[in-house]
Formats: structure tokens, sequence, C-alpha cells
């Protein structure tokens, strides 16, 4: 009877013995999509939304793609403060060329209730309600460069003078009321307050329109 002898198994490490491949780690799909929503500004809230997400997962996981959340977060956060700087921008220059003069903000119509003796402090109420002043006219100033009040004064009286005339084609305004005439200063001109503004004033509150 023949005996098979098997060869000797060579020493040292084997294909057996080697460690299996290593599993690739997969991107976060949530750290993509930060990066890529936060190129249109008007995705910013699903790109932080997004890169917040993936840096929680990431952290739990071990996923890759915390650099791509992180970038995503940043350019968000740009876009941000872009929007921020341009809001107050505007918001000041809104305010700087909102005229001094609160009757120039005033159009033809309008009632307005005087919130100090000085008639400085002015709110815009319904002319069925109490009111000290109206607003019968306003008459457009042209010209680019400031004339100066020597100028405006007489030519915003004149203009209100006619105004008040066309206003009162019957009557005289009653008298109860004055007229008078609103005129830009230099920084209101500057302003692009270009109007004279012509009213009816009383030291009495008014109770619905003056009759004309």
């Amino acid at each position: 009877m023949t005996e098979h002898v098997l060869p000797p198994r060579p020493s040292g490490p084997s294909y057996e013995d080697a460690p299996p491949p290593p599993v690739p780690v997969a991107t976060s799909g949530f750290a993509i999509a930060s990066l890529v929503l936060a190129i249109p500004a008007i995705s910013l809230p699903l790109s932080i939304g997004f890169g917040i997400a993936a840096l929680v997962r990431i952290r739990r996981t071990g996923q890759n793609g915390r650099g791509l959340a992180i970038a995503g977060l940043a350019v968000s956060g740009a876009w941000l403060l872009v929007l921020v700087v341009g809001v107050v921008l505007s918001l000041l220059g809104l305010k700087a060329a909102s005229p001094a003069d609160e009757f120039l903000s005033a159009h033809q119509g309008d009632c307005l209730i005087s919130l100090d003796d000085q008639r400085t402090d002015l709110r815009a109420v319904s002319c069925d309600n109490p009111h000290d002043v109206e607003v019968f006219a306003t008459v457009p100033l042209t010209g680019d460069a400031y004339p100066g009040e020597d100028t405006l004064r007489p030519l915003a009286q004149n203009a209100c003078e006619a105004a008040r005339k066309t206003y009162f084609t019957s009557t005289d305004p009653p008298s109860y009321v004055h007229t008078a005439a609103h005129y830009p200063g230099p920084s209101d001109w500057s302003a692009h307050a270009r109007t004279a503004v012509c009213t009816l004033e009383s030291d009495n509150m008014l109770a619905g329109r003056v009759v004309h």
C-alpha cells in the first residue's frame, strides 16, 4: 500500500492570512448638497440645513465630506453677510433720502395731526379724525442745483397762492384756517425733495375736511 505524503506547508504569511481589503468610505450626500446649494443665494436655508446635518452625520458615521460641508457653510455665511450689508446700506440710503421737513413727505389730500407745537412731528391720519393740517396741493419745483431759500420762498408762496385760488373756487378759506407753503431746504433738495407743499392749518383740531 502506497502512502501519500503531503508536501510541507511553506512557512510565512500566505494569502489566506492577509486582511480583507478595506471597505471604501462613502462621501456624505448632505455635504455635497450643502456645497452645491450654497452657490445660488436663493437656496441658502437649504445649504445651511444640509451642512449642519452633514457634520452631525459625519461625526456619527465616519463618512467623508467634512470639508465639503464646511465649505458649503462658509459660502452660505459669505452670502448672508453680503445680504445683511446690502439691507443695512439700503435702509441707511432710504433714511438719508428722506426729507428733513416732514411736510415734504405729504401728498395732496393728506390730513396730518401735529404732535408738537412747532409742527415738526407729524402723523398722517384719516381726514374723518381730528387733525390740524390738510394738504390741498403740491407743486413741483424744477432745477438741479439748490436755488437758495430767497428764491424758493417766494416761488413756493406764489405757487400755493395760485393753488389756493383754484382750490377755493367759490369761497375763501374759513377764518379758522390759514394757508402755508412749505418748501425744501438744502438737505431736502439733496434728498430729491423738489416739491412745494401747500397746506391749510388751524390752531384748533378740525373735524372732517375744510369745506371749499
